[in-house]
């Protein structure tokens, strides 16, 4: 009873009573924060100052009371238990300002006020006028073409300039009306340069839990833990506001209701490195809170192991000082049981292998972040992080066997037995960052320096009673470290923006590797990098047209070294390159309709690992390695995209020079003996394309995903019989139910058709999801329940064909699991700190 007593005295102190006569739109915020206690306003002053208010409160509550003032504005409203945060969703520096007058002079309220453009009266941007008639409409520089109607006065047109308009007399015409019935509704998918955009806070996905959860949700992209795939585009780089995100972890951190929207960028532009694919870009709504915040978050996971994971965070804010820290704790394993079968392809010589492999891989690893950014206002400011990784265990084992014929004949029966002691040397990530403005000029700099070390040690045992035994003992270690750079400047220029830039990267790799009995050759190398490039872009908006061209120049240079001795063997492995990649797209939109038309030149380079001149040996007739003299692979894509409303269609034709793939060969003349490693292939061509339909019907919101892919890639001319053009289609449907406000169950069903892709004959795919989640503590802390791969369906089943081996693989990797996540977040905010870091496509190399 004294309980509801206190709430009831706390909600009638809330109830607030005013009157405003063209106060500005900041003071009337800052007033309604002062008159009471139980909320915190926040909100950029400069941003609201323009917009003005008259209006009279009357015993409302603070909610109200901002909702009341802030009336048919451009503002995004996020209510939290303690928070009020007010954002102008239209970021436009310059707005026409005017007031809406009758005959009398008196002001006209709820307007409807136009801004169109004078050669085809197609719209900018609109508003409405308040009680006191006054209007405020954000919009670009230019002339401009203004419109005011209001029911029971003629329509008022009259041409303007940005600034101030002064009054507008309507004059009355009598019209009579039966009814009105106003619709509206906010397209989930819209255009944007390169890609499309993905509304998420007016959408099912709201409150799915994390980030991670969410983009394993989003219509062409697939994946979970923070690895993630496009369609048909590969590995995306991930920004949250800008910055990338450089560890997975960031993603489990950010929680899906903080997101307003989600870019997928399927054609990257001039100012990302010319290896991204695609480009993932998560928007997130603006927090302004100052204090302590908390966030902790555990997943645990069982398919016949148990996994789990743990990160907590804590941030403190003071003015523009944010210092913040995470730690994070993952004890994760892995295992699969694989059936393979060799046809080894020797000279009137044939070889059939029949083997079994089941492994497993487990680790242990700890991870801690630090950093700092301070704002020292809405435009510039400077920051920092450290990051530290490693393993405080991690390793595997193998027990399979082999059962050998030749000629059709019984060689031997070789059993195997492998173990991996894999060690992390604690990782290193450094970051700083300035991102300001001086005028109108935009500045984005960015810095990053990296040190990694790993060492691996490998203990095999080969027994047979028919063949020799064999003792392998193998040991191998990779040191590396990278400096970069990145500098983006931007200026407005005629309707659009321009941005140029340089970014350069520094690196160094060492790797050796050696087995003792001398199976395979020791191997050292050391490749230095160092890549300078040069790009800038426009982007312009033209009425309902936009336009986005770039060039992005590339400078590398490598020299190889073997054991300190430099190679120079020509062109490779020691390189020089210099490569030109153009983007350029064209869109356009209207209503809910968008159409956008792109090409870009992208570039695959192969990591360091498979540039090295390492051998691993994995049996007695098949070795691995790298291959320095591999070349990087140049791409070249067109794509055109569709959208209306929850409808999205996507189309695209690849060609690739030098692709990269795997290929066996034989080892070495007068030996037995398969190499794997990766080579280059000409006239490598595919075609995608997918659609995808969101509709919802009551508490039902199904998303639909239709996907067709296809190589174009003659492999006869490498020596294999076989065709290897068969295409894929897949069908992915996520069913999502509403169960009241807190609650949602979803059932995910995947199915692919058996398809070719490289050398390789993939066989189909099929398996089913489920999900439970609920909320608790009025959104603080997040419940998820989940079962993967329920009816056991899925596996890793493969044919591939190359001149000297046919291969065949069946695994089943234990993806079947169940488990349960928990996420709290006590006073959470998003982070300020804006780096975005440089070198981003080298580390995936590294």
């Amino acid at each position: 009873m004294l309980l509801l007593c206190l709430i009831a005295m706390s909600v009638k102190a809330q109830r607030l009573t005013h009157d405003f006569q063209g106060a500005s739109l900041s003071e009337a915020l800052i007033w309604i924060d002062n008159a009471q206690d139980s909320y915190k306003l926040n909100f950029i002053f400069d941003e609201l100052e323009d917009f003005t208010v008259t209006t009279s409160l009357r015993n409302v509550s603070v909610r109200d009371a901002v909702r009341q003032v802030c009336g048919f504005y451009p503002m995004h409203l996020t209510f939290d238990e303690q928070d009020i945060y007010i954002e102008c969703i239209q970021k436009e520096t310059q707005k026409v300002i005017g007031r809406v007058i009758n005959e009398q002079g008196q002001p006209v309220e709820f307007a409807n006020v136009a801004l169109l453009l004078p050669a085809d009266s197609s719209f900018i941007n609109g508003g409405v006028t308040n009680a006191n008639g006054d209007f405020v409409i954000p919009c670009r520089p230019g002339h401009m073409l203004i419109r005011v109607s209001f029911v029971g006065y003629k329509t008022h047109y009259q041409p303007c300039t940005v600034g101030e308009v002064g009054n507008i007399r309507l004059r009355r015409d009598a019209i009579v009306l039966k009814n009105v019935v106003v619709k509206g509704e906010i397209p989930q998918y819209k255009a944007t340069s390169g890609g499309m955009t993905v509304e998420i806070q007016n959408s099912i996905l709201k409150d799915v839990g994390t980030a991670d959860d969410l983009l394993s949700m989003l219509p062409r992209v697939e994946g979970s833990d923070g690895n993630f795939t496009v369609f048909a585009k590969g590995k995306p780089e991930i920004y949250i506001n800008n910055k990338k995100v450089r560890d997975a972890k960031e993603l489990k951190q950010l929680k899906s209701t903080d997101i307003k929207s989600v870019d997928i960028i399927t054609s990257p532009g001039a100012k990302y490195n010319a290896e991204v694919g695609a480009v993932i870009r998560i928007k997130t709504i603006k927090r302004q809170d100052d204090g302590l915040s908390i966030e902790a978050y555990t997943q645990t996971k069982y398919n016949d192991w148990w996994t789990n994971y743990e990160d907590f965070t804590v941030k403190y804010r003071s003015g523009g000082l944010e210092v913040f820290g995470t730690g994070s704790f993952y004890n994760h394993h892995y295992s699969e049981d694989p059936v393979l079968s060799s046809e080894l392809l020797f000279d009137n010589n044939p070889i059939h292998i029949d083997q079994t492999a089941p492994n497993s891989v487990w680790f242990t690893s700890v991870y801690g972040k630090a950093g700092l950014s301070y704002d020292f206002d809405e435009n510039n400011s400077i920051g920092m992080t450290y990051g530290c990784f490693g393993e405080l265990y991690g390793g595997g084992d193998m027990n399979g066997s082999q059962t050998i014929y030749r000629n059709g004949q019984l060689e031997g029966k070789v059993s195997q037995w492998m173990k991996i002691d894999h060690r992390t040397i604690p990782d290193h990530d450094a970051n700083i960052y300035y991102v300001g403005k001086i005028g109108k000029l935009g500045i984005d700099f960015n810095g990053t320096w990296l040190w990694q070390k790993t060492i691996r040690r490998d203990i095999e045992t080969e027994r047979s009673t028919e063949l020799k035994d064999r003792d392998i003992h193998s040991n191998a270690e990779d040191r590396r470290r990278m400096l970069a750079a990145k500098l983006v400047l931007s200026y407005p220029v005629w309707k659009g923006e321009l941005s140029v830039g340089t970014e350069t990267t520094n690196t160094h790799s060492n790797g050796m590797s050696e087995n003792i009995e001398g199976w395979v050759p020791a191997s050292e190398n050391h490749i230095k990098e160092n890549n300078l490039a040069g790009f800038a872009e426009y982007e312009v908006q033209l009425g309902h047209w936009s336009l986005d061209a770039g060039l992005r120049y590339e400078h590398v240079n490598t020299d190889y070294e073997s054991y300190s001795i430099r190679s120079d063997i020509q062109p490779e492995p020691s390189r020089t390159y210099n490569d030109i990649f153009p983007n350029v797209s064209a869109g356009w939109q209207k209503d809910k309709w968008s159409l956008q038309l792109s090409y870009t030149k992208r570039i695959n380079r192969p990591s360091y690992h498979s540039l090295s001149n390492y051998v691993q040996y994995d049996n007695r007739y098949q070795v691995e390695g790298g291959n320095p003299m591999l070349r990087p692979a140049i791409r070249q894509d067109i794509d055109f995209s569709a959208t209306y409303s929850w409808l999205s269609f996507n189309a695209g034709f690849e060609h690739y020079s030098d692709k990269i793939l795997n290929f066996s060969s034989l080892y070495q003349k007068g030996r037995e003996v398969i190499m794997w490693r990766n080579e280059n292939f000409d006239d490598f061509n595919c075609c995608h394309a997918s659609i995808v339909a969101s509709p919802k019907w009551g508490i039902y919101t199904p998303t639909l995903t239709l996907g067709y892919f296809q190589q174009f890639f003659d492999v006869k001319q490498y020596g294999i019989d076989h065709s290897l053009t068969r295409p894929e289609w897949s069908i992915n449907l996520r069913n999502w139910l509403a169960l009241g406000e807190t609650a949602k169950a979803m059932v995910y069903i995947h199915y692919a058709t058996t398809h070719d892709y490289g050398f390789s004959r993939q066989h189909h795919e099929f398996n089913v999801n489920a999900r439970l989640q609920k909320t608790f503590l009025k959104g603080q802390l997040t419940a998820v329940l989940f079962a993967n791969d329920i009816f056991r369906t899925l596996r890793d089943k493969w044919e591939g064909y190359y001149p000297i081996e046919v291969l065949t693989r069946d695994a089943y990797q234990y993806s079947r699991e169940i488990g349960i996540s928990l996420q709290y977040n006590f006073n959470a905010t998003r982070s300020k700190y804006k780096g975005t870091g440089a070198g981003n496509a080298e580390k995936s190399r590294l």
